[in-house]
């Protein structure tokens, strides 16, 4: 009986180890999603989704950001670029109704401080 225990002891042991690169794998993307979603800039605005839009692109070409993709798909704009540092930033644009939109921004791996910097850019030209 003692040794049934000890090799099933001996088993669950091995499985645990063979698996903890898995574990450790998952744990490690899972952490870089939480990075991400941390710095996302979220703010409602008063304003249509065209000036949204324009604002947005605006800010974009006077902080040298290169638009690298643009796309429209249902009342959602998503706009991405990448600074002189190759930082990528995304911005999406979400219409709520006629008069107001909701503007999520990332800048990096969740650099808040551009993230709010570049919200307040696009605030003032609304």
């Amino acid at each position: 009986m003692l040794k049934r225990i000890f090799i099933f002891g001996v088993l669950i042991g091995m499985a645990l180890v063979s698996t903890g690169c898995a574990v450790f794998l998952i744990g490690a993307g899972a952490g870089g999603t939480v990075l991400w979603q941390g710095g996302k800039v979220i703010s409602e605005e008063n304003a249509s989704m065209t000036q949204a839009v324009s604002a947005t692109k605006a800010v974009f070409k006077a902080k040298k950001i290169n638009l690298t993709t643009e796309v429209t798909k249902n009342a959602v704009v998503q706009l991405r670029g990448e600074d002189t540092k190759n930082t990528k930033i995304a911005v999406d644009i979400f219409e709520v109704s006629s008069h107001s939109v909701r503007i999520e921004i990332r800048v990096g791996l969740g650099e808040d401080i551009a993230g709010r910097q570049l919200l307040a850019q696009i605030k003032k030209r609304l």
